[in-house]
């Protein structure tokens, strides 16, 4: 062999040289992937779409005579769900009602006893005073023969009746007094206590309205017309799509330098590449999901074999995303997070002074009962005034 055909082709070695600049140039470009944002990323398909399920019960017994919503269908806020029927609990606040007026005619009497007593003390101090002053004209007399002993005994006894009418009438004015003191007929205790009466009744009688505390998709329906449901007893749910987050289950040794507030990105089986949604850590969990399991995890035994953890992180979802494509419990998802943020809190230190979740739904239960009791009153209170004169009385 002659020595040109031992020395390497040219070619073969621009070849050689060019791969070896390729693969150079990618581990090159790889790392600084790599350094610049590769090690800042934490991804993990272990993550599901979570939310809450507002569980729909009754607050009173009753039968079911209406359904208005059924599973898949979306409701408003305040939009009625279910009704009971109102028989029995228009006859209870009817009862309620005919209570309050008797209660409020016993106690105008109670008002205009107490001033009938008034008067009366009137009178017998008139004939206390006027027998005081027969006493005195016979005692006068007695010693010079003009009034008989007599009619000195009569004068002494008509005194002493007059004297103890006087004060049986004070004491029984201020018997009834002290049921009526410092009150009037619509602050009188038993007033009040038939008004709250008619206030519980009237409020079970809105409470056979079921209506959603959220807008949201309805799910789980269990009611059936014609069955009788009692308090706390399931009927439905609805889940709120806005109130939806990312439950991201990351291994133990991903979440050293995972903090509240980094950001992260998510996809999702049911859109794929076509939309990458914006979320934020937001908190997370207490414990490995293994620990909260029905059956926790026993490792002091002899056997124990090592196995990576899981924690699960929550992801809040930006919510003009959620409105645009929106999301179902339980869906599949892919999180990166990113951790270039290091200096966000580890726990959450700040007290939340407002509620997390409110409706408003319930505030309204006693709307139109105050209108109701302004009627009874007007129907049975007296046209006239309880007022009398005050007098002092010994």
């Amino acid at each position: 062999m002659s020595p040109q055909e031992t020395l390497p082709h040219p070619k073969r070695n621009l070849i050689l040289i060019s791969m070896t600049l390729f693969l150079l140039l990618a581990a090159i470009v790889f790392f600084l992937y790599w350094w610049v944002w590769g090690r800042f990323d934490e991804y993990t398909d272990d993550a599901y779409v979570a939310g809450n399920s507002v569980y729909i019960t009754p607050q009173i017994s009753g039968i079911i005579t209406n359904i208005y919503a059924d599973d898949t269908w979306y409701v408003q806020k305040g939009q009625i769900l279910i009704e009971l029927d109102q028989t029995d609990y228009k006859i209870a606040l009817d009862k309620s009602s005919a209570l309050l007026g008797q209660t409020i005619r016993e106690v105008a009497q109670l008002f205009a006893k107490t001033n009938q007593k008034k008067a009366q003390i009137r009178v017998a101090k008139a004939e206390f005073l006027k027998d005081s002053e027969d006493f005195e004209r016979r005692s006068a007399l007695i010693t010079s023969g003009s009034v008989s002993k007599e009619d000195f005994s009569h004068a002494i006894a008509a005194l002493t009746n007059s004297y103890f009418s006087l004060i049986s009438a004070e004491q029984e004015y201020f018997s009834l007094k002290v049921q009526i003191d410092h009150t009037t007929v619509q602050t009188h205790p038993l007033v009040e206590q038939a008004i709250q009466g008619v206030k519980e009744r009237f409020i079970e009688l809105t409470r056979c309205t079921i209506k959603a505390p959220t807008a949201g998709l309805i799910a789980q329906r269990r009611a059936q017309v014609g069955e009788r449901v009692t308090p706390s007893e399931f009927v439905l749910s609805v889940v709120p799509l806005e109130e939806i987050w990312v439950e991201a289950n990351f291994k133990e040794d991903q979440i050293g330098s995972m903090q509240i507030g980094q950001k992260a990105t998510i996809r999702t089986d049911i859109y794929g590449r076509l939309v990458l949604y914006e979320g934020e850590v937001i908190g997370m969990g207490a414990g490995t999901g293994s620990i909260f399991s029905l059956l926790p995890p026993q490792n002091a035994t002899g056997n124990w074999i090592k196995i990576v953890q899981r924690v699960p992180i929550r992801i809040s979802l930006n919510p003009s995303q959620i409105l645009d494509f929106p999301l179902r419990l339980g869906l599949s998802t892919e999180v990166h997070v990113d951790i270039h943020a290091l200096k966000s809190p580890l726990l959450s230190k700040e007290p939340t002074l407002l509620p997390v979740y409110t409706t408003t739904i319930f505030a309204n239960e006693e709307e139109g009962v105050q209108a109701l009791i302004d009627t009874i009153f007007t129907n049975n209170l007296p046209s006239f005034s309880l007022e009398f004169p005050e007098e002092d009385f010994p």
